[in-house]
């Protein structure tokens, strides 16, 4: 166990990529020791070394947040070595995207089992070292936490209810000195986007988010952070997530009509009348 207490110890579920390894590399730069955990230990391996050049104390370990009891041998690794846990945050995650007729029910139970029940894992595994340090719960929401695009209900279900989770717990951890803070990323630059419904990374896959509202992971790393040492409640970290979210509330019905017409153009590009078809051709 080190004996150095005054270093804060923060443990990042998902830790291997996008937001997750980002935010590792922003917690080392600040003089934070880490606890990574992640499906990917080869990927774990590399952000590891890469941190520890800089003195950062860091240790890892193969986790799947959708099955239990791993969680708890990560928590038990971070108290063996660190001896505390101060910054707890649920990252791991994935979307699954699709009309609803095409999805199943496993889709939806495949969803929830890493995007909630996983956040539910890691709070209970967790919980006990929180209230020893008096520290801070960190969960990674979405702006779609917020509203329902068409195509997206097993996601955007699972966000709505991460947020129903954290404004629940929020007020029955504070009497413990503990802090809820949700964050709700929009677009930001990372594998989020090429991970397919079951799960898996597909490195073919193309970007669909539009490339101009991509934030940078570093960029967004940093006002997550501040957000964490601020211990805010939610922070919306893309503009035009912040932009979103707020005609969400000030005018759902534009919002609507918006989204409507939205599908309706991709639905018109994906499945093109026969007339449309035969102009198409004609043109060609």
């Amino acid at each position: 166990m080190s004996n150095d207490t005054h270093r804060p110890v923060v443990l990042i579920t998902g830790a291997s990529s996008g937001i997750g390894e980002a935010l590792a590399i922003e917690f080392s730069r600040r003089g934070a020791d880490l606890v990574l955990a992640a499906r990917r230990e080869d990927r774990l391996k590399a952000i590891a070394e890469r941190v520890s050049k800089d003195g950062t104390r860091v240790v890892f370990r193969r986790c799947d947040t959708s099955l239990d009891g791993d969680l708890e041998q990560v928590v038990l690794l971070a108290e063996s070595t660190f001896g505390k846990i101060d910054t707890v945050i649920a990252n791991a995650g994935f979307g699954i995207e699709a009309p609803f007729e095409e999805l199943t029910l496993e889709d939806y139970r495949r969803q929830f089992e890493t995007n909630v029940f996983g956040v539910l894992r890691t709070l209970y595994a967790t919980l006990d070292p929180m209230k020893k340090s008096r520290g801070r719960v960190v969960v990674i929401g979405s702006v779609l936490g917020h509203f329902a695009p068409p195509d997206a209900s097993p996601y955007a279900m699972s966000k709505f209810a991460i947020r129903a989770l954290c404004e629940s717990i929020r007020l029955e951890f504070a009497p413990y000195g503990i802090s809820v803070t949700l964050i709700s990323p929009g677009f930001i630059a990372s594998e989020f986007r090429k991970v397919d419904r079951m799960g898996q990374m597909i490195a073919t896959r193309p970007e669909t988010a539009p490339r101009a509202l991509l934030m940078p992971t570093d960029l967004a790393a940093r006002k997550i952070v501040r957000a964490i040492e601020n211990r805010k409640r939610e922070a919306i970290i893309t503009v035009h997530g912040q932009l979103a979210v707020f005609f969400r509330y000030a005018f759902p019905r534009l919002v609507s009509v918006i989204m409507e017409r939205a599908r309706a153009q991709v639905q018109k590009a994906r499945n093109p009348s026969p007339c449309n078809k035969e102009q198409g051709n004609r043109a060609e």
